[in-house]
Parts: C-alpha cells; sequence; structure tokens
C-alpha cells in the first residue's frame, strides 16, 4: 500500500507531465507509421492499376488471331521453343 502511495504522489506531483510527452511521442510515431504505410499502399494500388491496364491494351492490341498469340508467348519465354 505504500508503494502505491508513493507512486500516485510521482504520479499527481510532476511526473504526468513527462509521462503525457512520452505518451504524445509515441502517438505521433504511430501516426507517421500508419501515413506511411497508407501512402505505400496507395503507390502500389497505382501501379498494379497500370500495370493491369497495360496488360489489357496489348491483349486488344493483339486481337483473337491464334498465330500472334503464339508468337507472342514465344517473346515472354527465355527458351524460344
Amino acid at each position: 500500500m505504500i508503494i502505491l502511495r508513493t507512486v500516485w504522489k510521482l504520479i499527481v506531483g510532476g511526473l504526468w507531465k513527462p509521462v503525457l510527452a512520452v505518451l504524445g511521442a509515441l502517438g505521433l510515431y504511430a501516426k507517421g507509421r500508419a501515413d506511411a504505410k497508407a501512402k505505400a499502399d496507395g503507390k502500389a494500388a497505382k501501379a498494379y492499376i497500370n500495370t493491369t491496364k497495360g496488360m489489357q491494351d496489348a491483349d486488344a492490341a493483339m486481337g483473337d488471331d491464334p498465330a500472334v498469340l503464339r508468337n507472342s508467348l514465344r517473346k515472354r519465354d527465355p527458351n524460344q521453343r
């Protein structure tokens, strides 16, 4: 009980200011990390959209001719079967 009373006196007596400062710094750090993650996720989403759009445009440009499709797949294959 004496320990709790001593801790309470320290907190009320002036230790609350540094404790709040540390909690505030931790809050700012967590917010910064969350913002950085959101920014990275946004960049990844934009890259995915651009890649998908490019693939769809390439598919549309090739048409339905099987020979063209086969040749495009051969160009992608490093072994050139």
